[in-house]
Order: C-alpha cells, then sequence, then structure tokens
C-alpha cells in the first residue's frame, strides 16, 4: 500500500492559512473503497475533507469555510474514530492527527492584520503631526494679526483716489500686504490699492471690447462685444463705488473691518489645524481597532483567502512602487556642475538643469510617501469596517441596544 506523507511544515500558521494538507485525499478515498478493516473509517474520515458537495475536489477544498462546516466535519471525524478497527493502522493515525490540527486552527481566532499597512498609517500619523504643527503656526500667526489690529492707535484714515497707487505686483505692493495689520492707514490703503487695480482692469478690458466691436465683422459678433464691455464698465464702476465706501470710513469701521478680516482668517487657520488633528485622533484610534478587527477564526481566513491576498498584493505594490520612486528619486543628483578645463584653469558652472533636478526629485519623494500613505491608510479602513462586520457577531449587541432604546422610549 503506498501512503503519501507529506514532511510537516516548518512554519504550520502560514501552512494553514495557504490551506496545506499533509496527507493525500486520494489514498484516503481508495482506502475508503478498500478491504481494509479501517474501510469504513476511512469512508468518515473521506466525507469530512470532503464536505462541500457540487465542487471539485482538491486540496484546497479540505478546510472548512463556516462555523457549520467546521462542526460537520468534527462530527464526521468523531465517526471515523469510532469506526476504526485496526488499531496499528499508523496512517489512519496521521491523517486523523492532521485534520484535527486543520479542524483545531479553523475554529479558533488568529492574528490577521498586516505590519505594512500598519507602518504606512503610521506614517501618515507622523506626516498630520507635521501639518498640525504647521497649522498651528498659522493660527498663531493670524492671531498676532487680530491683536496687532486692536492695538491699532486712532488716526484719520480718509485717502484721495487720485493719489492712490495702482495695485501692482511689486515691492511696495507686497509690503502693503505684508504689512497692511500695522495700521489702519496701512490696512486701508492696501484695500483701495485692490479696489483701483480691479477698476484699472475693468476699464482696460471694457476699452479692448469696445475696440473690438468697432471692427467687428458681423452684427452679432458686434452686439456680444458691446455687451461685454459694457458689463466691463458697470464692473468698474462697482469698484469705484467700493473704493469710496471703503474711504468714507472712520477709524473704527476700518479697525472692524480688519478685524472681521483676520478674524475669518484666524477662523479657517483653526478649521484646519482642527481636520488635520481630527484625522490624527481618528487613525490613532483605527490603528488598534483595526488590529482588533483583523482577528477572524480561521474558517474565515480560509473563505477570504483570495480577498486576503489580493489586499496584501496592493498594499505590497504600494511599497514595492514607493521604494522605486524613492530610489530613484535618491539617484538624481541634487546638483549637476560642468567643468571647463583651460590652459592654467578650471572653471566649474552651473548646468542648467538643477532646477528640474530639485523638482524631479521633490516630486518623487513626496509621490512615493503619499502613495504608501494614501494606500495604507485606505486598506486599513476598509479592512477595519469589514472585519468588524465579518469577523464579530453584533446581534447580542444590537438586542441589548434595541432593549434600552425600548425601555426608555417606555419610561
Amino acid at each position: 500500500m503506498v501512503q503519501n506523507q507529506s514532511p510537516p511544515p516548518k512554519n504550520s500558521n502560514k501552512a494553514r492559512r495557504s490551506g496545506y494538507l499533509s496527507f493525500d485525499i486520494g489514498e484516503v478515498k481508495r482506502l475508503s473503497e478498500s478491504d481494509s478493516p479501517n474501510a469504513e473509517a476511512y469512508g468518515y474520515l473521506y466525507q469530512a475533507v470532503t464536505t462541500q458537495p457540487g465542487t471539485p475536489k482538491g486540496i484546497n477544498d479540505v478546510y472548512p469555510q463556516t462555523a457549520q462546516e467546521t462542526a460537520q466535519m468534527q462530527a464526521l471525524l468523531q465517526k471515523a474514530k469510532d469506526a476504526r478497527a485496526d488499531k496499528s493502522d499508523s496512517y489512519f493515525d496521521f491523517c486523523v492527527a492532521d485534520l484535527e490540527a486543520v479542524l483545531d486552527w479553523s475554529s479558533h481566532r488568529h492574528w490577521n492584520f498586516q505590519w505594512q499597512v500598519i507602518l504606512g498609517v503610521i506614517l501618515t500619523l507622523l506626516f498630520l503631526s507635521w501639518r498640525a504643527d504647521r497649522k498651528q503656526k498659522d493660527v498663531d500667526m493670524n492671531q498676532e494679526l487680530v491683536s496687532a489690529v486692536e492695538a491699532w492707535a486712532p488716526a484719520d484714515t480718509t485717502l484721495n483716489w487720485d493719489e492712490t497707487p495702482l495695485y501692482d505686483y511689486d515691492p511696495i505692493s507686497s509690503a502693503m500686504i505684508r504689512d497692511g495689520h500695522q495700521s489702519p492707514i496701512s490696512y486701508k490703503l492696501y484695500n483701495l490699492y485692490m479696489q483701483k487695480h480691479y477698476y484699472a482692469s475693468s476699464m482696460e478690458y471694457a476699452e479692448d471690447y469696445a475696440a473690438r466691436a468697432d471692427t467687428a465683422s458681423t452684427a452679432d459678433i458686434r452686439k456680444r462685444l458691446e455687451k461685454s464691455a459694457e458689463e466691463s464698465r458697470a464692473s468698474a464702476r462697482e469698484h469705484r463705488e467700493e473704493f469710496d465706501r471703503i474711504n468714507g470710513m472712520d477709524f473704527k469701521e476700518i479697525q472692524k473691518m480688519a478685524l472681521h478680516e483676520y478674524g475669518v482668517w484666524v477662523e479657517g487657520a483653526e478649521r484646519g489645524r482642527r481636520a488635520v488633528r481630527g484625522w490624527s485622533i481618528f487613525f490613532i484610534i483605527l490603528i488598534p481597532l483595526y488590529i482588533f478587527a483583523e482577528r477572524p477564526y480561521g474558517y474565515t481566513i480560509t473563505r477570504t483567502r483570495a480577498e486576503s491576498e489580493t489586499l496584501s498584493g496592493i498594499s505590497k505594490l504600494a511599497f514595492a512602487l514607493g521604494a522605486m520612486m524613492y530610489g530613484s528619486a535618491s539617484a538624481i543628483p541634487w546638483l549637476e556642475t560642468i567643468i571647463s578645463r583651460g590652459d592654467d584653469s578650471e572653471t566649474t558652472e552651473d548646468a542648467g538643469t538643477n532646477a528640474p533636478r530639485m523638482v524631479m526629485k521633490l516630486v518623487l519623494y513626496a509621490a512615493a510617501f503619499a502613495l504608501i500613505c494614501v494606500v495604507s491608510c485606505l486598506l486599513m479602513i476598509y479592512m477595519t469596517a469589514v472585519g468588524l462586520w465579518r469577523n464579530y457577531d453584533w446581534t447580542p449587541v444590537l438586542a441589548k441596544v434595541k432593549a434600552a432604546a425600548s425601555a426608555n422610549r417606555k419610561g
């Protein structure tokens, strides 16, 4: 009698997860149909390893996929042990021991979380921590602007349209933006700068549309251009009116306007900071919840083996691509120079590609980091939600909640 016995695996847990079986199902079937004293016992054993009717029988079909199948296989295994006639049949003992190990593994919970996913989320938390610090600095900076406005000394803020220069992207305008909070005059001048700039732009558009309307090839085009010119002139009038409205504000009104504007900045920075901290808290809570959720029974691991392999493959692919991008970025030098050698001198100069190199290097670093973080976070959220739903029976908890809610309504 040929009896196929595979050597025991070195990593039994990994072997169970992959559906490993050390004995030959075909041999068990042959023995169940032979004249062996243990033929009946082998028959029950064969039934135990083929509990999924209507499917091709093979090594991947042996492991149970539900609690019901596990119980059914345990009952059949017990029948096989009870029907055993020849106590000296070592192959039967070997098959029973292996199947008992399979059923024991299937009926217990096992940790099933992925370390690389946790690592990716930890990297995300480090990034969020850095962002939270930056957001806090924004809050503090904007709050300083509010404090500066509150400390303004009363002053005459009346300005003149003709003497107000046009807003432009020049050092003076930049200084107005940067230092507008320092005095009511600076703040008002900055706002008047803007309104006069908008006025000039609208008038320029109006003149351009009017000139094009004069040379339009058709009446329809002329009509559209004249309409656009009128809309631009109307916009210019609105900006002039806004200029006069702002210029007519006294000290208290301009201070109130500045406090409102900078207050909005503070609120925006606060919202950003709270959002970042909220996500940080969410992922801090999610990590242990994910570990708890990913503790399924063995039969669930068997049933969802294909899905688990897919999710693990996605995670590993993200890390592999991230590593490739990181390696590519590291291989790009920060600077490239050209060395020119003369008769008695040597000149070093920029090769002209340093800025693009730096941009490419930083983009690759950022893309690698973002890919790992985003994929890890999405996988953890998905696996936590599915794991909590799939791996735990929430019926008793929901029943207690409903009972408590019903009692409160009656009370």
